[in-house]
């Protein structure tokens, strides 16, 4: 062996950056496997795992490195865990943006007939409506338009600032109710102009039926419903992207925020 390769310090730097690297791509890989398509499984394993590696590889240099790295494998898969947690906490909050738009599409279809006309959807294999995969596939095009992915690795790198390594999940655990409570808010106004207006016509349609009796109701308001809940539903799209941006813009922060 030569001398330089002899020198200790050499391997301990070398072992050091090992694990740094380690708990770098542990919370990358959890972020990545919350994030809406990259984490899904339409995308293959290796591809998944290659793009964890890279990304891993080049933020390493920029984090800062603990003081005290875990001397054993019991306290290294410690650490990992807690990486891990927040890791799939920067990439959830950007799943339940996308979820409270799936939301709003199962309102939708509730009231418009379609509740009983689900399908598989491959990517996350569980049954979805049809104005929810819609409104999610569009969603999921924004994420990409927007830069959103490349905000949210800024985010992960930032996040390093915020909860450095080794020092637990400082989680807002009342901020995440609180967000909670806001994207089920938001999907409800998303889905509201459909649900008024078919609300209206169901107002009208019994209001008719009870002056006109012999009116055939249940044939009437199925097509009814479905084709103005389609016009309304036509018009939310070309405003989901006016819509849907700025939270996109803000997932990046209440990502930090969460994390205190």
């Amino acid at each position: 062996m030569t001398p330089t390769l002899s020198n200790l310090a050499i391997w301990a730097f070398t072992a050091d950056k090992a694990v740094l690297w380690v708990l770098v791509l542990t919370r990358l890989t959890g972020m990545l496997a919350a994030f809406p398509l990259l984490g899904a499984d339409r995308l293959p394993v290796q591809l998944r795992a290659a793009l964890a590696v890279l990304l891993a590889t080049i933020i390493v240099p920029v984090v800062p490195a603990p003081a005290t790295l875990p001397a054993g494998i019991p306290a290294l898969l410690a650490l990992m865990a807690g990486e891990l947690a927040v890791g799939l906490l920067l990439g959830t909050v950007v799943a339940w943006i996308i979820e409270a738009v799936a939301f709003a599409g199962a309102l939708m279809d509730m009231q418009m007939g379609f509740s009983f006309v689900q399908f598989l959807d491959p990517s996350t294999n569980h049954s979805v409506s049809i104005s929810g995969s819609l409104l999610v596939q569009m969603a999921s095009v924004l994420i990409f338009v927007t830069g959103l992915h490349h905000q949210m690795i800024l985010a992960l790198v930032d996040s390093y600032r915020v909860a450095p390594l080794g020092q637990g999940v400082p989680l807002q655990a009342m901020g995440l109710i609180l967000l909670l409570g806001q994207l089920l808010t938001k999907g409800f106004q998303l889905a509201f102009p459909v649900l008024a207006v078919l609300f209206l016509m169901d107002l009208i349609l019994g209001i008719s039926g009870k002056f006109m009796p012999q009116l055939q109701l249940l044939q009437l308001s199925f097509p009814l419903k479905i084709a103005l809940g389609m016009v309304i539903l036509g018009l939310l799209l070309r405003e989901l992207g006016p819509w849907l941006v700025p939270l996109f813009e803000r997932a990046p922060r209440i990502a930090l925020r969460l994390l205190g």
